[in-house]
């Protein structure tokens, strides 16, 4: 179906004609997703077709308002066309581009204490929701694999859906737009050209620390890039978005974890996430002078 294609005439210009199409697989592109080949005028312009997700094509609309980020750009939100990105994703283990780190910075620039629409928010129910979310798959695991490791991972988990520190720390730090899955696979670009951020369909008004712990966790990098143009917190409140934000990735990982990487890889996770969780009591009585009491 090509029902989008006279809007995005109109976006372009002029006429365009449809010249190809190539379903897109493999890595986590999702079902559905197509590069469509337009002409229009006396060029060729690949698009990319998929399904509209309402975070993703509310979060496309706020990163166009950002000064200084460019591809990709939405055509149309229903279906979501977007502009193509050329290149392959980030190799694991290499460094994040430098691109990359700046698109971050301007769009956690811009969006610092303002509220996105469309776009959710990351508060302590929306924590709780996802402790629950990530029991189930835990939970689910423990019964497919007979892993006792599993339903042990579960315990702090259903603990942590009310944890006092993390209750504390979210009504503590300002929140911005994040991309929240910046992962290597969701950066495209070469050497050559510029790298683009993708697949913004994990989107929420959180914390900024919230992609900074996410690339951590797939090995150091020299952000700074990102250091240069972010806005930076002030001493220990630092402190408690770090904090926060690696127990949070870490809980927020373990759904895909238990059902990919195994039981040894979960209670890594469980491990490192309550190690974080025991600096953060003390950093939010540092940064709340002592009014921070945990029960």
């Amino acid at each position: 179906m090509t029902d989008w294609l006279p809007a995005v005439a109109r976006r372009l210009g002029g006429p365009v004609e449809v010249t190809g199409r190539t379903p897109l697989s493999g890595g986590y592109a999702a079902a559905q997703v197509e590069r469509i080949d337009l002409r229009v005028g006396d060029r060729t312009m690949p698009v990319v077709v998929k399904p509209a997700a309402a975070v993703e094509v509310a979060a496309m609309r706020a990163v166009a308002v950002v000064e200084g980020v460019g591809a990709p750009r939405m055509l149309h939100p229903d279906p979501l066309v977007l502009t193509w990105v050329d290149g392959d994703p980030a190799a694991e283990g290499g460094p994040v581009p430098a691109d990359v780190w700046r698109t971050l910075a301007r769009v956690h620039r811009h969006w610092l204490r303002k509220r996105a629409r469309g776009i959710p928010v990351v508060d302590a129910a929306w924590w709780a929701a996802l402790c629950e979310r990530t029991l189930v798959a835990l939970r689910g695991a423990a019964r497919r694999t007979g892993e006792a490791e599993y339903e042990r991972a579960a315990g702090p988990v259903a603990e942590w859906a009310a944890d006092p520190r993390i209750r504390a720390a979210l009504a503590l730090l300002p929140r911005t737009l994040c991309h929240g899955d910046p992962h290597r696979g969701n950066m495209l670009g070469t050497a050559s050209t510029q790298w683009a951020l993708i697949d913004w369909g994990n989107a929420r008004m959180a914390p900024a620390g919230l992609d900074l712990a996410v690339l951590e966790a797939q090995g150091r990098s020299d952000d700074a890039a990102y250091r240069a143009e972010a806005p930076a917190l002030p001493g220990q409140l630092a402190a408690v978005e770090r904090e926060w934000a690696r127990a949070h990735v870490h809980v927020q990982y373990l759904g895909f974890a238990a059902d990919h990487l195994g039981a040894a890889r979960v209670a890594e996770m469980i491990e490192t996430a309550a190690e974080s969780l025991s600096r953060l009591g003390p950093a939010l009585t540092e940064c709340t002078n002592g009014t921070f009491v945990q029960t």
